[in-house]
């Protein structure tokens, strides 16, 4: 019997302080898997996101990421670099509409395969078609990133000393001006008046 009694309390001290540190091991793991699904899923959802605006300092961060968070998922990886390939290759300044719109659809492509992978991996379930056709950007932002472009361009030309800056010298139209000219008076009906 006194070994009986000393088997059971040497199982229930065991267990006392077996249990808390199990506990705790198992709390920091599911913490953890936490933690790593919420760094992927931030990924994910920054790429749908900005799908549409590939040169976004946000799409070219998480693009960074993927090598890290998915590092043990060979679909996405093999996506990844798939795309980052082809983001390595310059695009066609000189080609036919026809040819840049081929390119622009191939690198289209790659990128919604390579959030369909990532959407698997998460057990996200997304079609191919709605990250291709899905997403808003308003044709102002288009129009601004143009202009921003096109003003970033022309400076450059004029710092390198590719074209000049035009100056002329400014002759105002008088009497032309944002308000209308002031009443003249009338003097032949003034003096009849008196």
């Amino acid at each position: 019997m006194n070994q009986e009694v000393d088997l059971m309390g040497i199982v229930t001290a065991i267990a006392a302080v077996a249990g808390p540190l199990i506990a705790v091991w198992i709390t920091r793991w599911s913490d953890n898997k936490k933690a790593i699904e919420a760094r992927r899923m931030d990924i994910f959802r920054t790429l749908m996101r900005t799908r549409k605006l590939q040169v976004h300092y946000d799409h070219v961060g998480a693009l960074n990421l993927i090598e890290i968070e998915f590092a043990k998922d060979a679909a996405v990886i093999s996506a990844w670099k798939a795309y980052l390939n082809n983001l390595g290759e310059r695009y066609p300044a000189n080609a036919s509409a026809d040819d840049q719109s081929s390119f622009q659809h191939r690198r289209d492509a790659l990128l919604t395969k390579l959030i369909s992978e990532i959407a698997k991996v998460l057990r996200f379930k997304v079609e191919q078609l709605e990250i291709l056709e899905g997403n808003y950007i308003p044709q102002g932002w288009h129009d601004e990133d143009w202009e921003q472009r096109l003003v970033r361009k022309s400076l450059v030309e004029v710092l390198g000393g590719r074209r000049p800056i035009l100056i002329q010298a400014y002759h105002p139209n008088v009497g032309v001006g944002p308000y209308p000219p002031a009443p003249v008076a009338d003097s032949s009906k003034q003096q009849e008046t008196d």
